[in-house]
């Protein structure tokens, strides 16, 4: 990338249930070779804590320049309240902070590419196929997430013929109900998940429930896929200024983010 020392690059998730491997860790592993600069990850809901991991930033002096990536599929309260609320909290209020996964550029193409390379592996024309974005949702959801909705209708228009459809882990409309939802038996499933932890071990195929007959192809958490780490360095490098003998982060912090949900949803 540069011979300048890049920004503190953290990834930050949910967390994971402790048999589901260690999702934001991995991706930090895997982005770290590519990044001239320090990278670290945490975990809102799991260990190591986020707050206890700007900590150790700070304390290092890693933390001066910092730049978060939310490992999460969804515009939803972690992301744009609780996220920068412990930003300011360790005093790293000036933290650049880059969109969550499912606003990447690129994520939607990048969910195209797959669908249409597990269509050409099993042969299936895409006109008869149903392809299942499956977030986890929330259980008070009585209708998809407008981002969720807005990842379908770009992705219908680049798999072209391809019936894209939304079906939650939690909350409606659900995963459970594809059968009813898609028009097609034959069913390419998309878990918008972080890592390989209960939802995707457990829920998925039981929500699905599949019997004989019924062709589906469900595919590994977006979160573990290759591609995503190019996506990621790819957006944390367009946040980096050059000044002189520093690499500099530049971008939204918490409330500039917040500010741009508010402009995708007037």
């Amino acid at each position: 990338m540069t011979d300048l020392e890049m920004p503190t690059l953290m990834m930050v998730s949910h967390g994971n249930s402790g048999k589901g491997g260690d999702p934001a860790g991995d991706l930090a592993r895997t982005i770290a070779p590519d990044w001239n600069g320090p990278v670290s990850f945490g975990y809102m809901r799991s260990t190591p804590a986020v707050s206890d991991q700007f900590e150790m930033l700070k304390a290092s002096g890693a933390a001066d320049r910092l730049i978060v990536f939310p490992l999460f599929f969804s515009e939803g309260y972690l992301v744009f309240e609780e996220l920068p609320a412990k930003l300011h909290q360790a005093g790293l209020s000036d933290t650049v902070i880059l969109p969550p996964a499912i606003n990447l550029p690129g994520f939607a193409e990048m969910i195209a590419a797959r669908v249409h390379a597990s269509a050409r592996k099993r042969d299936w024309d895409l006109s008869q196929t149903s392809v299942f974005l499956v977030p986890h949702g929330l259980k008070t959801l009585t209708q998809s997430l407008p981002e969720t909705a807005r990842l379908a209708d770009r992705l219908s228009r680049i798999c072209v013929g391809a019936e894209i459809c939304i079906g939650n882990i939690e909350g409606s409309p659900s995963l459970a109900d594809w059968r009813d939802i898609g028009s097609h038996r034959q069913v390419i499933v998309v878990p918008m998940l972080a890592g390989g932890g209960t939802h995707a071990r457990e829920d998925l195929p039981e929500l699905i429930d599949a019997k004989s007959g019924e062709m589906i192809d469900v595919l590994p958490p977006i979160g573990q896929w290759s591609e995503l780490p190019g996506l990621v360095l790819d957006e944390a490098e367009r946040h980096v200024a050059r000044f002189g003998g520093m690499a500099v982060p530049l971008g939204p912090t918490g409330q500039d983010l917040w500010g741009e949900r508010v402009q995708r949803s007037a």
